[in-house]
């Protein structure tokens, strides 16, 4: 590749639509290093000696399942420093003799290239799914049923969180906290605590609680 932005929508389509195994292999020997990586979902070729050719083999594969794949290139994303393009790309994959209707998928490809000779290859792949994208691309019909546990995953997320800061509340009102807040100085009543009139108390309970043992460093 001479312009990675420009060439690489062209190769993500030829890698998904061609119509004969020539086509395929000349573009993995043409854009692919010969120890080039792919990890997807479904599979993960590593760095190794003429690893390209496992790609190779998993496009192939994607083709004789899925021979009237559509795929569309929506955004292309490049960091000419780090020689990194992030790809966004819409796919219908419709399975041989699957009696569902394809659904469109969105899958985020993470590539990084690798310049020899003043040309660019693709040296390493990721793709990214969301849970339903890689559903619609296997089981379209159960889609919904993969969405409602995500739904039902985030609304415990949010109830174990306010739990999690009602038990701080609780404590602060039982026990009080620091200097600032001790026990008597609280407003009776526990569900006061929450209400308007007391966020002062509820800002300085959450200002003197942390998540955990603080290791990391915090981005300026």
């Amino acid at each position: 590749m001479q312009n990675p932005q420009v060439d690489l929508p062209v190769i993500l389509r030829a890698l998904a639509l061609s119509r004969n195994p020539a086509d395929l292999r000349v573009t993995v020997k043409n854009f692919y290093t010969n120890d080039a990586s792919l990890h997807h979902p479904f599979r993960i070729v590593e760095h190794g000696a003429n690893s390209s050719q496992k790609i190779l083999g998993m496009y192939e594969w994607c083709r004789i399942i899925s021979p009237h794949t559509v795929s569309r290139v929506n955004a292309v994303f490049y960091d000419r420093t780090h020689h990194i393009i992030v790809v966004e790309v819409t796919r219908h994959f419709q399975v041989r003799f699957s009696p569902f209707k394809a659904a469109p998928s969105r899958h985020i490809i993470r590539i990084k290239l690798q310049e020899r000779d003043k040309l660019f290859y693709i040296y390493s792949q990721e793709e990214f799914l969301h849970p339903t994208d890689l559903m619609n691309s296997v089981l379209p019909p159960l889609t919904p049923l993969v969405r409602l546990a995500l739904v039902f995953f985030a609304w415990m997320g949010v109830m174990c969180s306010k739990m999690w800061v009602f038990s701080l509340l609780l404590w602060a009102k039982l026990f009080g906290i620091g200097s600032d807040i001790q026990r008597g100085k609280v407003k009776s009543g526990l569900m006061r605590l929450v209400q308007s009139e007391d966020q002062e108390t509820v800002d300085a309970v959450l200002k003197a609680t942390q998540y955990g043992p603080y290791g990391g460093i915090a981005n300026s």
